[in-house]
C-alpha cells in the first residue's frame, strides 16, 4: 500500500515539474505566455454561444431549434418556423445576428412551457459598423425581457430581418 501511494505521489510531483518547464520554456524561447496558451486551447464563449445557452434554458428540454441567422442572412426559415411554433404554442427559440455602430451581437426569442415569450440580448463590444472600437471584446450578460405582445419582423439596415417583441422593459 506504501509503495502504491509513494509511486502515485511520485507520479504527481513530476507532473507539476513537467507542467512548471513546459510552461516555462514555451514562455522563454517562443514568448508565448500561459494565458494565450490556456486562450489559445480554451476560447472564451462567444456572444452567440452564451446567447444559446440562455434560450436554451428558457425554452427547456425536447424545445424547436428555429436556427440561428447570421448578419444579411436568408431569415424566412427562420422566422417561419418561430411563428409556426408560436401559434400552436410550442416551445422554440431562435437567433438572429446583428451589427450595431460599436459591437455586434445576438437577440433571440424564446416560448416557455407556460407559453411565456422571453427576448434575450447579448451584446459584445467591437467589431460593429465603426470596427473595432474596444480592446477587451467583453460579452456583456444576456438581457432577458418578458415580451407584452407577440412578435413582429423587425428590417435594419441593410437588409437585415429578424422578429423582435414589445418587451417590459420598452
Amino acid at each position: 500500500m506504501r509503495r502504491v501511494q509513494g509511486t502515485l505521489a511520485a507520479a504527481l510531483l513530476s507532473s507539476a515539474i513537467v507542467i512548471v518547464f513546459s510552461t516555462w520554456f514555451i514562455n522563454k524561447y517562443f514568448w508565448i505566455e500561459a494565458h494565450s496558451l490556456i486562450v489559445r486551447f480554451w476560447p472564451p464563449p462567444t456572444a452567440e454561444q452564451v446567447e444559446q445557452k440562455q434560450l436554451r434554458r428558457i425554452a427547456g428540454w425536447l424545445s424547436l431549434d428555429c436556427g440561428h441567422v447570421r448578419h444579411r442572412g436568408d431569415a424566412d426559415p427562420a422566422i417561419s418556423c418561430a411563428l409556426q411554433a408560436l401559434k400552436s404554442g410550442r416551445r422554440f427559440y431562435v437567433t438572429f445576428d446583428y451589427f450595431g455602430l460599436d459591437s455586434h451581437g445576438t437577440t433571440g426569442l424564446a416560448l416557455n412551457a407556460q407559453g411565456v415569450l422571453y427576448q434575450v440580448d447579448t451584446d459584445q463590444m467591437g467589431g460593429g459598423w465603426g470596427g473595432v472600437v474596444c480592446c477587451s471584446r467583453r460579452i456583456s450578460d444576456p438581457k432577458v425581457y418578458r415580451c407584452k405582445k407577440p412578435p413582429t419582423e423587425q428590417i435594419s439596415f441593410p437588409a437585415n430581418r429578424s422578429l423582435s417583441c414589445i418587451s417590459d422593459s420598452d
